[in-house]
């Protein structure tokens, strides 16, 4: 076997240091994000003359999931959100179409006539504990589907007082 060189070195001795490199990528990239997140503030959308209700927005939950800690969720008017009877969905609320317009809403800007549409409230979506805040609350997820749409959805709602 002319040419054929043949290490003396046995398999585990020449993998050894690489794999020791790539498990130490791979510990790094786990825990530079966890120690990341770990020192993030929290960030609350509700009055924050108010951080009682920190823990309360913290757990609230729909059937569908967890509704996240209040920094996410759109305050609504009552001309904004409405009854209705149809079948899986008595609610239905005005929200902005689409992710970006969503942002812009959460930072306070009013929406101009075009920029809202109607939705129907899963029932699945409904939040069922007291409302400590006393005004009517939405959180809205955005989907981007095989047909590229940014399609507004409830993830969670839970109404005021409709006065």
């Amino acid at each position: 076997m002319k040419g054929t060189i043949v290490s003396r070195v046995p398999a585990a001795k020449n993998y050894g240091s690489l794999m020791l490199t790539c498990c130490l990528i791979v510990m790094c990239m786990l825990i530079i994000p966890l120690m990341w997140t770990m020192t993030l503030p929290a960030s609350y959308g509700h009055d924050a003359t108010h951080p009682e209700l920190n823990p309360w927005f913290a757990k609230l939950r729909s059937k569908s999931g967890p509704c996240c800690d209040g920094s996410d969720a759109l305050h609504l008017r009552d001309v904004e959100w409405t009854t209705q009877n149809k079948k899986e969905s008595h609610f239905r609320v005005l929200v902005p179409k689409t992710a970006e317009l969503y942002r812009a809403a959460s930072d306070g800007r009013d929406m101009k006539k075009g920029d809202t549409e109607w939705v129907d409230v899963p029932d699945d979506a409904l939040v069922t504990d007291p409302n400590l805040d006393h005004s009517t609350l939405v959180w809205v997820w955005y989907s981007s589907g095989f047909q590229m749409t940014d399609e507004p959805h409830i993830r969670c709602f839970m109404p005021g007082a409709l006065t």
